[in-house]
């Protein structure tokens, strides 16, 4: 009886340690997937290519995502995570590093966060979710969660919106649409950075112009 119940922890801690290594696994294939998708492009990305640049063999990693929509659909979320995580330590930084009003160092936080390869690897899936049926699905879902926990995170991050949430969403909405054209221009477009520069520095004028006086139509004393 003793030497069965030794047997099975001894099983248990072999099951363990076999999940622990199949979950470094697949993020090793999650982050080569990230690393493919912002230095090679969407197009060019492929299970041989994420392979290689993971190190494993096509076989190893088909044993834990069989298609390469498989790999998308968990790269996504992975992409969404990091992105998250990234924008909670820029929020931290910049709110704690802002000089002022602070506005023009969020902005400009939140400008180089564009140019991380997770957020690189975010807009070529983006893109390419345009032609793509099944991406464009996942790429609805993975954005309204996205969107829902980043303003969370921001109300808790700049408590000076503390009661204006909506004010809040319309300057993180207004921050993200123009700093992520401004990003993809750039990509696309070398060159950009100087009408970049300007269209910033508008952009944190409307943010703080959001902040003093409520957003458009309505009236704060």
């Amino acid at each position: 009886m003793h030497t069965a119940m030794t047997t099975g922890r001894v099983r248990s801690r072999a099951g363990t340690r076999q999940a622990e290594k199949s979950d470094q696994t697949r993020r090793l294939i999650l982050d080569a997937a990230i690393v493919c998708l912002s230095e090679i492009g969407y197009t060019q990305t492929t299970m041989t290519m994420i392979a290689k640049t993971a190190g494993l063999s096509r076989g190893a990693m088909q044993y834990h995502f069989e298609t390469m929509t498989d790999v998308l659909r968990a790269t996504l979320a992975h992409i969404q995570e990091l992105r998250l995580g990234a924008l909670r330590r820029t929020a931290r930084e910049t709110a704690r590093g802002a000089e002022g009003d602070g506005f023009t160092a969020r902005v400009e936080g939140l400008w180089r966060f564009m140019f991380e390869p997770v957020s690189i690897a975010y807009f070529e899936i983006s893109v390419a979710s345009r032609t793509d049926t099944d991406l464009a699905s996942l790429m609805q879902q993975a954005q309204q969660s996205f969107w829902d926990a980043w303003v969370a995170t921001a109300l808790e991050a700049f408590p000076e919106w503390e009661g204006r949430q909506s004010d809040l969403e319309l300057a993180c909405g207004l921050a993200h649409v123009v700093l992520e054209g401004l990003a993809l221009q750039e990509l696309t477009h070398r060159g950009a950075m100087v009408r970049s520069e300007r269209v910033r520095a508008y952009l944190v004028d409307r943010v703080r112009e959001i902040f003093e006086h409520g957003t458009p139509g309505t009236f704060r004393n």
